[in-house]
């Protein structure tokens, strides 16, 4: 068992009891923040074109969907986190089965992959349109197969029809991405 203060100001252990990892951060919060931030930067590293190749296009809003994924999650689980849960076991086992509710009243699990889930949280902390959850659907196709492999295994199902282009998708993506930043930067200065 460790003790440390975290950079949100809340002494909490960080060896998780189940798995025997160090966890940084309120129960891995922060590591959720880490991995976002470092597959944004390695998504912008990636070259990117409109014309010819769509590979690196795909990879791109891949890596852009799974920095969008750790940011919604960082955030939802971050407000599930109540400081009378001091050892990280409870939490690890409450975040199996936690669940969010979006705007429209369904229950979600964490456990999602759906970005327009995770993104119509009730209580995510910043409006994302309409136009933006369609966009956001196309970009979880990216994280599924498309940003992965030339075909999916089940390819009616797959693809979508009428998709924006790279730059809408990017530009939404990018938009989100850095509201979402935003979010947790104020999460983190009001509980400092």
């Amino acid at each position: 068992m460790v003790e440390r203060q975290t950079s949100f100001g809340i002494s909490t252990r960080i060896i998780s009891y189940k798995t025997g990892q160090y966890l940084t951060g309120i129960v891995g919060i922060d590591s959720w923040l880490n991995f976002a931030i470092a597959l944004r930067a390695y998504a912008d590293c990636k070259p990117t074109t409109s014309s010819g190749d769509t590979t690196s296009s795909a990879v791109y809003l891949m890596l852009m969907g799974y920095a969008l994924e750790d940011l919604a999650k960082c955030i939802i689980a971050y407000k599930a986190y109540t400081p009378e849960i001091t050892d990280v076991t409870p939490f690890e086992e409450k975040m199996e089965k936690l669940e969010f509710i979006r705007d429209d009243n369904k229950k979600c699990k964490l456990k999602t992959h759906k970005l327009e889930d995770l993104y119509r949280a009730k209580d995510l902390g910043f409006p994302v349109d309409n136009s933006e959850i369609d966009h956001l659907k196309i970009i979880g196709v990216y994280t599924l197969w498309k940003g992965r492999y030339p075909v999916p295994l089940e390819l009616a199902k797959m693809l979508p029809s009428g998709e924006p282009s790279f730059e809408e998708l990017s530009r939404t993506a990018i938009s989100i991405y850095d509201r979402a930043m935003k979010e947790v930067e104020r999460l983190r200065s009001s509980r400092s």
